[in-house]
C-alpha cells in the first residue's frame, strides 16, 4: 500500500498518459492537481486588485492568470471515469463528497509511489 501524497520518483509524461493513469486508478488512493474553471467572481477579484497603470509585462501576466483557473489539489479515490480526455468522478477522501476532475486540466498525479507530471 502506498501513501497518496508521498512519491519516490517523478516522471514527465503527456497529458493523455496522465489521464489514462487516473482513469485506470480503480480503488487506489491518489492525489491529483488540476486547474478549476474560470468564473466571473475570480476575474472581478483579480481586476479589483489591479492598482495604477500596469506595465506591458504586468498586463501580459494578468492575461495569463485570467485564462487559467486556480490550482486545486484533491486526495481521493476514483468512482467513475469517462474516457481519456473526459471527466472523472472522484470521492474526496477528507470530506467524503464527490468532485469532478476534468482530464484536460490535469497538472500532476501521485499514484503508486510515482508523481506523474504533465510535460508542456
Amino acid at each position: 500500500m502506498h501513501n497518496s501524497s508521498v512519491f519516490a520518483e517523478e516522471e514527465k509524461i503527456s497529458l493523455t498518459n496522465v489521464a489514462t493513469k487516473l482513469a485506470e486508478a480503480n480503488s487506489k488512493c491518489f492525489t491529483v492537481c488540476f486547474t478549476t474553471k474560470v468564473d466571473d467572481k475570480m476575474v472581478a477579484d483579480k481586476l479589483a486588485k489591479l492598482k495604477g497603470k500596469p506595465s506591458a509585462a504586468q498586463i501580459k501576466e494578468l492575461a495569463k492568470d485570467l485564462l487559467v483557473g486556480e490550482r486545486k489539489e484533491l486526495v481521493g479515490r476514483l468512482s467513475r471515469a469517462e474516457g481519456k480526455l473526459g471527466r472523472s468522478l472522484v470521492i474526496d477522501l477528507p470530506t467524503q463528497g464527490y468532485r469532478q476532475v476534468d482530464h484536460r486540466t490535469l497538472v500532476w498525479l501521485i499514484i503508486d509511489n510515482v508523481k506523474y507530471t504533465v510535460k508542456k
